[in-house]
């Protein structure tokens, strides 16, 4: 038997401390019971069972054995009776127990002082250091994050989709309605039988439209397709589409323009051409000249192979008012009029003539103007055409030997034509145009030339002549190779000279005699 006076270890007396301290609150808690009814006594008796284990767990005996431990201390040392069971005895002679309804224990697992003390440590941690409640964070919901984020997603695709819309809408608005567009008038010839896919490429091409597919689908809207009109149709691509389309589907017809046919020579200057309309009446010739030598801002295909304006040029488009017969209105408006001589020559180029051009590593400025000096050289005649461009070819591949071209209609065109249609006098440009002086070719062209005098620049014979000379009331031509052929040539011509001369003055003394 375990000696009783033994004093209790650290843990026991531990133990002991909150036994007391238990049984001082089950005494007071006794006390409230007393006077609020039943429900206090039940929360008092299962007060006082959690304190009885509490102890018992603490001496390490098991339970039913406490009592009458406690019993036999009283019995051999009544001067130190335990304080539990002195509360307990007093609970007792309160009468208190007997009240207490009896209740079957339940078998549970036996709370250790490390339960006591976890309970305590997480009841201090739902307050803090002032004694405040902590609000315990809530966890967030992934989910609902997730389909906030796909929301936020959604919306600013659909957000981004509905600006391009917005501005796509917009320019086809603008293209549709010709907004900020150009207000000059564009001639466009349409072919027999051209459906709509073939005029709205057409107008692409021609710059006055750049949605060929939804010309098509605004004329189909309106049920045009089929009724186009062949022939020649006036333009803006300020117009709207649907305008546009009634315009190439009306027979154009000015009333009260009389239509005028004018006729432009090959060899003809832009002077003279000028002239010629002026006369005709169909534009003045200093306005035609304005517009002329403006150009139609890339409008035409050939424009593109144009090198920079040069300060040295007599006529800026020398050499592109391509001769042929043309159709007008008396009174017509000078730019229409450009235009159509532009389209005209725009028509005559073909692929195959930039190509050869590219070889040769030349712009078009330099093909038209050799093809003049040939235009000019030969008299309108094409006979000798190719065989004259290959002397210059070879001069200008020998240049070296022979830095100049030695044209004579280059040197009048600098005398008659330059010098006496200038304000003021420029030395600089009339020696650039004079062969006999400037090296190479001249800045721009001397006359306008015909479709031959284009192909013998692009495709001249190939000869070893560096020379020639023609009998101009023959038209007979002479080449050499060298400077003593030429003199022979030379001289054979002046004795032809010579003797037409003496025929003709032969003729007119027989013609006197027979009189």
């Amino acid at each position: 038997m375990a000696d009783e006076n033994k004093p209790l270890d650290g843990s026991a007396q531990e133990a002991a401390e909150t036994a007391e301290a238990a049984a001082e609150a089950l005494t007071e808690t006794a006390e409230a019971a007393e006077q609020s009814a039943d429900a206090a006594a039940d929360a008092a008796e299962e007060a006082a069972a959690e304190v009885e284990a509490i102890v018992q767990e603490a001496l390490g005996k098991p339970e039913g054995e406490a009592a009458p431990a406690a019993e036999e201390a009283s019995a051999e040392t009544p001067a130190q009776p335990k304080k539990p069971a002195a509360r307990k005895n007093s609970a007792k002679k309160s009468g208190l127990a007997g009240m207490l309804p009896k209740k079957k224990k339940k078998r549970t697992r036996k709370r250790t002082i490390e339960d006591e003390l976890a309970d305590l440590a997480a009841e201090e941690a739902e307050f803090d250091s002032w004694g405040r409640p902590i609000k315990k964070k809530k966890k967030r919901r992934r989910r609902k994050t997730r389909k906030l984020s796909c929301t936020l997603v959604l919306l600013t695709l659909i957000l981004a989709l509905s600006s391009v819309l917005s501005v796509l809408i917009l320019a086809v608005a603008k293209e549709m309605y010709g907004i900020d567009k150009d207000y000059n008038k564009k001639i466009v010839m349409i072919e027999e039988g051209a459906g709509t896919r073939a005029i709205a490429e057409q107008l692409q091409k021609e710059g006055i439209i750049t949605l060929p597919q939804v010309f098509r689908l605004v004329s189909r809207m309106n049920g045009m397709d089929g009724k186009y009109i062949a022939g020649e149709h006036h333009l803006t691509p300020s117009m709207s589409y649907e305008t546009m389309i009634d315009e190439l589907c009306t027979n154009y017809q000015e009333e009260g323009r009389e239509p005028v046919r004018v006729t432009i020579p090959e060899g003809y200057t832009l002077l003279q051409a000028a002239q010629v309309l002026e006369e005709h009446e169909v534009c003045t010739a200093e306005s035609f000249l304005f517009f002329f030598n403006s150009g139609q801002n890339g409008m035409f295909k050939f424009e593109q192979y144009l090198p920079e304006k040069s300060s040295l040029k007599f006529q800026q488009m020398e050499g592109y008012c391509f001769p042929d017969t043309y159709e007008f209105y008396v009174n017509e408006d000078p730019n229409i009029v450009a235009q159509k001589i532009y389209a005209n020559f725009n028509s005559k180029m073909t692929d195959a003539d930039y190509k050869k051009m590219n070889e040769l590593g030349w712009d078009l400025d330099k093909v038209i103007t050799l093809a003049s000096i040939i235009e000019a050289e030969s008299g309108g005649s094409s006979k000798y055409m190719k065989h004259v461009s290959s002397v210059f070819h070879n001069r200008l591949l020998h240049s070296a030997e022979f830095p100049k071209l030695q044209s004579d209609p280059t040197r009048k065109y600098a005398e008659d034509v330059i010098a006496p249609n200038l304000e003021r006098d420029n030395p600089t440009m009339r020696m650039a145009y004079n062969t006999y002086e400037g090296a190479g070719l001249p800045p721009g062209a001397i006359c306008n030339p015909g479709r031959a005098a284009i192909e013998a620049a692009l495709y001249p014979d190939q000869t070893n002549d560096f020379y020639f000379n023609a009998n101009i009331d023959t038209g007979e031509t002479y080449f050499a190779e060298t400077y003593e052929q030429h003199k022979q040539n030379l001289a054979l011509v002046n004795a032809q000279y010579a003797a037409a001369e003496a025929a003709a003055n032969g003729e007119n003394a027989n013609a006197g005699g027979d009189e």
